[in-house]
């Protein structure tokens, strides 16, 4: 069960069987089960894990005088006194409610206005948990066609419109007013911690912080699980980790074949840690890409077919008996993974020509490529500005293809200097694994590399730093380098996971077809259905990488049937 909170306006003396009320703010109600530490007042709610600026230490009882400052400054307070992953509630002098959302990444939040009621009153509220909203009586059952559009349309970018109609989600940093949905334009964004010019910095101070940050977290609980892939940022997570006073263990999952199979890397680096290591070897055995959702969602989830991963991992933690589930995700963003030539133009403009160049020989030494060619790209970079975000409209029809989704953070976002605003960029194509898959539901998901301070941190640094030398992720390698196993920090391929996906997709081609020309995205005229019925009547062996296309098509559609009750 999740957390709600819901204006009193309307509101039946009695809650409906299995809820509980945990307090009131003002005219508001809080209603449900937070998963970890809570603090309500009178005034303030302060809910999920929350820590200090200035000197990493929890947080989990506000003073009054602390009370006072988030009100008076209308939570500016709280995002320059504390960071971690929570939700903060508070009535103004006026008695309306506000919510913050932690910044950088944060417990999901979702809001909805009811305007027509019986009594021609409306009712608002703010949920974590779509069930919960549901049990409070907010149907919520209809899909926004428009909204799924642009989620195709417009991949991995989490925009505000969630897919329901009338419900949208409260952003990392965002500040919103409960009442009407009313967005405070002092919420925290990314661009506020560019710094200009950028700054350089030694290694030892990105592991300084990087260190402190996961140690904060490390600190909040007794056990935990960390997912361990073998790969460089969730090696660094585990090298953080090395130590700790509580147990932990990582957990490794191979899929079949080579390209899936990342155990040796996770050995290697789980006894660097002196941790123990759980291998999960998948089963050679294909995915259903059209079984019902186990767990109803606000908006869509991530990739379908690794939902037995997802269980097996989940299985995993609880039999370990872990409180909280550690995981790198958002490392290469962080620690900049880039090979675009952005970094080329921003160290052209800064720190001059020899540093462009120098910039461009580590770019194309990473991508293989000339040095002539990365200047060319930089050059052509530096004339055209920033890319748009990417469009695919590849089985879609044409009937929303102008509605774009909207983000806060591309909007205000600065375009004058490329590599800092695609390290700002990069933040958001990472925002829907943070709790994509099924288990964030059932254990608190912890993606320490997402914490606020770590990402303002690299917000100020000048980009080509992230790859000199011609390595990718070249500070956060140096700065760990005493800590890797050799052959985590010396490692450039990555692992992959086709081996779960494509014998699946052969599976059902068939069974694919009908479920999209038969289903609920095709009736409301998103898709297009010839090109779909072209593709999926090709031969099994004419495959490209069109099938992950269609199968994030049908992990829509699914979740689509599952709120509006269309039959799978």
């Amino acid at each position: 069960m999740g957390l709600a909170f819901i204006s009193e306006r309307t509101w039946p003396d009695r809650l409906p069987g299995g809820l509980f009320e945990l307090g009131r703010l003002g005219s508001l109600r809080v209603v449900g089960a937070p998963r970890g530490p809570h603090f309500i007042s009178r005034s303030v709610a302060l809910v999920g894990w929350a820590f200090r600026r200035d000197n990493f230490a929890a947080y989990e009882t506000l003073a009054a005088a602390d009370e006072q400052a988030i009100i008076a400054s209308e939570g500016q307070w709280a995002l320059r006194h504390l960071w971690g992953h929570y939700l903060l509630f508070w009535i103004d002098e006026h008695g309306d409610g506000w919510i913050l959302r932690s910044p950088a990444a944060g417990p999901a939040i979702y809001h909805a206005v009811e305007e027509s009621l019986p009594s021609g009153t409306g009712r608002a509220v703010a949920f974590t948990d779509l069930r919960l909203a549901r049990a409070l009586g907010f149907d919520l059952d209809r899909p926004d066609a428009a909204a799924l559009d642009g989620q195709i349309r417009f991949p991995l970018l989490r925009g505000r419109s969630t897919g329901i109609e009338g419900v949208s989600e409260i952003l990392p940093g965002e500040i919103v007013r409960l009442n009407d949905g009313t967005r405070s334009k002092r919420g925290w964004s990314p661009w506020d911690h560019i710094r200009t010019p950028p700054v350089r910095i030694a290694a030892d101070e990105l592991r300084e912080i990087v260190r402190n940050t996961i140690g904060a977290w490390s600190d909040r609980f007794e056990r935990i699980q960390l997912e361990l892939s073998g790969g460089l940022d969730s090696s660094i997570v585990a090298a953080c980790l090395s130590g700790r006073k509580g147990s932990w263990r990582a957990a490794n999952l191979a899929t079949p074949g080579a390209p899936g199979d990342e155990r040796p890397y996770a050995r290697a680096m789980a006894e660097r840690a002196g941790a123990l290591l759980d291998e999960i070897v998948m089963p050679d055995v294909p995915g259903d890409p059209l079984a019902a959702l186990p767990v109803m969602r606000t908006r869509p989830g991530g990739f379908g077919l690794l939902g037995t991963s997802d269980a097996a991992l989940l299985n995993a933690a609880e039999e370990f008996g872990a409180d909280a589930i550690f995981t790198g995700v958002g490392g290469d963003n962080i620690f900049g993974l880039i090979r675009r030539p952005d970094p080329v133009v921003d160290a052209a403009h800064f720190a001059g020509l020899r540093t462009a160049w120098r910039t461009a020989a580590d770019l194309a030494h990473m991508t293989r490529d000339s040095v002539w060619r990365a200047i060319y790209l930089a050059a052509r970079r530096a004339i055209s500005g920033p890319r748009a975000w990417p469009r695919d409209g590849t089985f879609l029809a044409r009937q929303f293809a102008t509605v774009n989704p909207d983000h806060p953070w591309l909007e205000a976002a600065p375009m004058r200097h490329p590599g800092q605003f695609g390290y700002g960029r990069a933040l958001l194509p990472i925002q829907p694994f943070v709790d994509g898959y099924d288990r964030a539901f059932a254990l608190p998901m912890i993606a320490p590399l997402l914490s606020q301070p770590i990402v303002e941190f690299g917000l100020g640094v000048a980009t080509w730093l992230w790859c000199e030398g011609g390595q990718d992720r070249a500070l956060a390698r140096r700065a760990f380098a005493e800590d890797l196993a050799p052959a985590v920090r010396d490692r450039r391929t990555k692992g992959r996971v086709e081996s779960l996906i494509v014998p699946a997709f052969d599976a059902n081609r068939a069974a694919i077809r009908r479920f999209l020309l038969d289903g609920w995205l095709a009736d409301a005229g998103v898709l297009d259905c010839a090109a779909i019925d072209a593709e999926l009547k090709r031969p099994a062996d004419a495959r490209d990488a069109i099938y992950i296309r269609l199968l994030q098509i049908v992990d829509i559609e699914r979740w689509a049937r599952s709120i509006s009750g269309h039959p799978i």
